[in-house]
Formats: C-alpha cells, structure tokens, sequence
C-alpha cells in the first residue's frame, strides 16, 4: 500500500491556535498589544525574527510554536510602548508577502498580559490527506467520526528542518557535552539558518552568539528524544508495536488500542519515568502518555498531485504539545495499513 502523504503543499497543512485572551479595544490599564499572526512558509522563530527587526522591536511573546510547511495562525503580544506598530501593518503585509509565503499580522486590541505557553489550549487542525487508496479513503469517509488514542510522541519536527537530517537531538546532546565542534557538525547538517552565522574557527563563541530561544530548541530536542524513546519501552511492555520510520526516526506505534488501555487514565507515570521532565520552550512534558480526539472525515475527492488516488479532509482538535502528524500516523494503522 503506498504511504498516505501530509503537507504535500502548505494548504494542505492548516492550524488555528486556540489560545483565549482576555483583551479589548480600551488600552487602559493594559500593557501589551495582542496580534493575529497569519503566516505560511515561516517558522514562528523566523516570523517573530522579521517582525522584530522589521519594526525595530523587542519583546515579542507567542504562545506554541508553529512550523514553516503549512498555513497557520497564532496570538502573538508586544509591549505596548510599540504603540505605533498598528499604524505600520499594511506596509508590513504587503512587503513581506511573496508568490508562495506571507506573513499577515491583524491588530486584535490591547491585552494586560503577554501570551503565555500556559494560556494554550491547543490546536485546531484541517489537513489534506494525499496519495490515498480509493477504496480506503471511501470506508474512511463513511466513518464520518472516529475516536482516535495515540501516544502522545514529540514528532519528527521536533529533531530537524524538514527536508534535512533529523539530528537535532544529537546537537542537543553535544552541547549538554560541551563538545561545541561535534555540535557544529550537527548544525550543518541539520539545514538551519543558524548554521550561516559568522564563524571564525571557535565553536563555543559561535554557539554563544546563537538567539537563546533557539538554542533552547536545541536543548528540548534532546529531552524530548529521551521521553520518546521511554514512552516506547513502556509501550512494548504493555503489547503489540509497529515501528514506523519517518525521516531516521523511529517510533514504536500501538498495533491495536489493547497496547494503550493500561496507560489511557495514568498520569505521568513518574516512578516508571525516573521523574523526567522534559524541558520545552513551550512547556515540560503533557501529563498524559496518551492523547484522544474526534477526527472528524470531512470530504473525499480525486487527487490532482497523485493521479488514479483520493485526497481526504479532515479535522479535529489537539491539547497543547500533541502532533497532529503523530495522530495520522495511529490513524493509518488502526484503520487499514497494517
């Protein structure tokens, strides 16, 4: 059976923030700016980066944090001394919109906190599923709802820039060493736009002079590998699994729902974890090993990227911190690959 493709183009891929703010459009007594940030072909890292350089700002917060290969939308919060950035939007629009990307930021009102990680409550998603045997497509469409538990894995997107090595964990690993040259090495390969900084010959003073958010990435994705691959033993222990590589990385899937029942009301098992916590710009590690949710089949049609297969809709909601490609990838083995 041919694998099901996701983000075969950005449209393909759209999330929507859920992220309730208490603001309004009286500035009094509140002390930040809340923005809509709309955006394709940008990781919430470079968008902020061109916002604040482009507007000679500092401070700018968001909540999650959002990846260049798809259409999505997020709050984001600048102190309110940049008052006079509202006046400055449609320019900024318009010069920072492209053939294939853009960056689109509506002015929403005035906010007495900056976003925060802990105000989020998840993502909403709507994906394009590509390449699709017709007739599973179909049976899927049929199902119009289904109530789907996954573990709850950090995703490929957190070891790598999509279309490089996945080795961002070793970066995290060199460094947590100390060995900067090996850190180096793994900076080069993995494709990022850090990798392109001056460099005169000392690997230490050039991870120094790396933005502190992005060398945080760099620290979770080492803790996160380190959850993942203790989330995985847990699983074997308690049934059936299917490894399923994606990009070098290995995760051990649930091959039926039984594998997952023992975990399904546990919290974080702190005895069993050693009461790891895995650090992350975003938050430490959910409580839960396992996540549920409704995807919902939307629409099935003819694939015009993949001739003689079936493009399938769907939607559905995610808690913080959960991937929706890990969910497509449960989806694919409780109903039809393996």
């Amino acid at each position: 059976m041919a694998d099901m493709v996701i983000k075969h183009i950005p449209e393909d891929f759209i999330v929507q923030e859920v992220l309730v703010a208490d603001y309004s459009p009286d500035p009094e007594g509140r002390e930040n700016l809340l923005f809509q940030l709309d955006k394709k072909g940008y990781s919430t890292f470079d968008a902020i980066q061109l916002i604040e350089e482009w507007f000679g700002i500092t401070d700018c917060e968001s909540a999650g944090l959002k990846d260049s290969d798809g259409v999505t939308s997020q709050k984001i919060s600048v102190p309110i001394r940049y008052q006079d950035m509202t006046d400055r939007l449609e320019a900024f629009n318009r010069e920072t919109r492209t053939e294939k990307t853009f960056i689109h930021l509506s002015f929403l009102g005035y906010a007495a906190e900056p976003v925060k990680a802990a105000r989020l409550e998840g993502n909403a998603f709507r994906l394009r599923l590509r390449n699709m045997d017709n007739a599973l497509a179909q049976s899927w469409l049929e199902c119009q709802i289904y109530t789907l538990s996954f573990p709850n894995y950090f995703d490929k997107q957190r070891f790598g820039m999509p279309g490089y090595k996945k080795v961002t964990h070793l970066l995290g690993e060199a460094l947590y060493n100390k060995d900067y040259k090996a850190a180096y090495e793994y900076l080069v390969q993995g494709g990022t736009k850090e990798a392109k900084l001056p460099f005169n010959g000392d690997h230490k003073a050039f991870f120094d002079q790396i933005d502190p958010r992005i060398r945080g990435f760099y620290d979770s994705a080492l803790y996160s590998m380190d959850f993942n691959e203790r989330l995985g033993n847990i699983l074997e222990e308690c049934g059936e699994v299917v490894p399923v590589e994606d990009e070098g990385i290995i995760f051990r899937m649930p091959k039926t729902k039984n594998t997952m029942s023992a975990l399904m009301a546990e919290e974080f098992p702190e005895k069993r974890m050693g009461r790891f916590r895995v650090k992350t710009l975003e938050q430490e590690v959910p409580s839960k090993l396992i996540v549920t949710s409704n995807i919902n089949f939307l629409s099935c049609e003819e694939d015009e990227y993949y001739p003689g297969r079936s493009v399938l809709t769907v939607s559905f909601f995610l808690p913080m911190g959960a991937y929706a490609t890990m969910a497509m990838k449960q989806l694919e083995i409780f109903l039809g690959k393996y």
